[in-house]
């Protein structure tokens, strides 16, 4: 005959399958955290090299910007020396009605250029220019 009665070995038994499944279900927790971490510990990592990535890249183009600003800077003063003082043949000169309405066009763009509000063109743009 067996001391313990047989309620208790099933309930011992009982508690020792949950005990261990409950041992089993931590440890298997524990793998999948470490795992999750892995990822967020490598996404990290590229998240990091991407963002360096995009500061050297940032830093070079602000560089090229400067270097073309210069550039051009240099380019349109060899420019206006070059052409400054030439004379303009008389046959190609344009008639006076026509160079008032560029004066204003370029006057407009310059006001809008620096933030003025630049007034239109005179008139509707739909009158004939004389040509003589």
């Amino acid at each position: 005959m067996n001391p313990i009665p047989i309620g208790w070995c099933l309930a011992g038994a009982g508690a020792a399958l949950a005990l261990g499944a409950w041992g089993g279900w931590t440890a298997n927790d524990w793998r999948h955290d470490s795992k999750a971490l892995e990822a967020l510990a490598d996404a990290t990592k590229a998240a990091n090299v991407s963002a360096q990535h995009m500061r050297e890249q940032g830093d070079r183009y602000e560089r090229d910007r400067q270097d073309d600003q210069a550039q051009s800077t240099l380019r349109e003063s060899t420019i206006n020396t070059i052409y400054r003082d030439r004379p303009v043949p008389a046959d190609c000169a344009v008639p006076d009605a026509a160079g008032s309405v560029l004066d204003d066009a370029i006057a407009a763009a310059n006001a809008r250029r620096t933030g003025q509000p630049g007034g239109g063109l005179s008139g509707s743009g739909t009158e004939a220019v004389p040509v003589p």
